[in-house]
């Protein structure tokens, strides 16, 4: 597994690179340093929240791991996100904690079930302001649409097995998804909420850095981005349809084009700078504990 895990690592990588120099980026004017410093701040800490979140999830399916395992296994898989398909980030993370095919099925149920959480709490989070914005466009109606479907789906028993057995008809294929319990996950979506707060109060400060015409409702285009982004299975990382939603919200709720489009192309970059430390501290974790078993030796 561990040899699987180094491949999709290093093929990550290549793909990141891609996406990077096929971006021209220019460096704007920054107005706030205070603002931009503390919005890496929020952002870092909820790179660190994800881990967290990824360690609660284990725990409450009753897998035993360390803080160092969860943060480990989240950051060195964070950027295969750049590869086309989604499950890599899925598998990638559950794979360098698995010891054998039984430990990795398992470990993938849990990583997509915590997936599907973070992402109906983003939805969640971002609503009322989408619907506020957009009114009765398309995008309020999917947004509400996705919201009940997720819903009933994590946490209606019924609902859940008859998802279930239609995917298992349509693809033919043993499918087990254990039930999101609402009371016994309750840890699992605290610890989502930690991931969004972060970020959502980072990116505002990060759109402080740039101007004063900031409000706070213009926060919540962060995560109505990141859902659709994650959602959107062929584009890696949910290339260029995150900078699109962030323009859009942005400039109905108030923000000229050029203002929100320079915000949305730079808040790619901060946030690649935060996987780049949920990395290193990943890599960091890794080369303590090698270090460590060296020693006992």
């Amino acid at each position: 597994m561990r040899r699987l895990f180094n491949i999709l690592l290093f093929a990550s990588f290549i793909f990141l690179f891609i996406y990077l120099i096929r971006q021209e980026y220019i460096i704007p004017e920054i107005t706030n340093v205070t603002a931009l410093v503390l919005s890496f701040g929020c952002l870092f800490a909820g790179f660190y929240a994800s881990s967290f979140s990824w360690l609660v999830a284990l725990r409450t399916r009753g897998v035993s791991h360390r803080m160092r395992e969860a943060v480990v296994s989240q950051g060195l898989s964070i950027f295969a996100k750049y590869i086309p398909g989604k499950i890599w980030v899925i598998l990638g993370r559950a794979g360098y904690l698995s010891g054998d095919k039984s430990g990795l099925k398992k470990r993938s149920f849990i990583s997509f079930m915590e997936q599907a959480v973070y992402l109906w709490a983003g939805f969640l989070i971002s609503a009322v302001p989408t619907i506020i914005f957009y009114r009765f466009q398309w995008i309020s109606y999917l947004v509400l649409i996705i919201i009940t479907g997720l819903t009933l789906f994590l946490f209606v028993e019924r609902i859940h097995r008859r998802v279930i057995g239609l995917i298992r008809k349509i693809f033919k294929r043993e499918v087990d998804l254990p039930l999101v319990r609402l009371r016994q996950s309750l840890p699992l979506i605290g610890a989502v909420t930690l991931i969004w707060v972060a970020w959502t109060a980072g990116f505002y400060l990060f759109m402080m850095a740039f101007t004063r015409e900031v409000t706070p409702v213009m926060m919540f285009a962060f995560p109505l981005s990141v859902c659709f982004g994650l959602i959107a299975i062929i584009l890696p990382a949910g290339l260029g349809l995150r900078e699109g939603i962030i323009i859009g919200y942005l400039t109905l709720a108030g923000l000229d084009a050029g203002t929100a489009t320079t915000i949305s192309f730079f808040n790619r970059l901060w946030f690649i700078c935060g996987e780049g430390f949920i990395f290193l501290l990943a890599t960091a974790f890794r080369l303590a504990g090698k270090r460590r078993a060296r020693a006992h030796f």
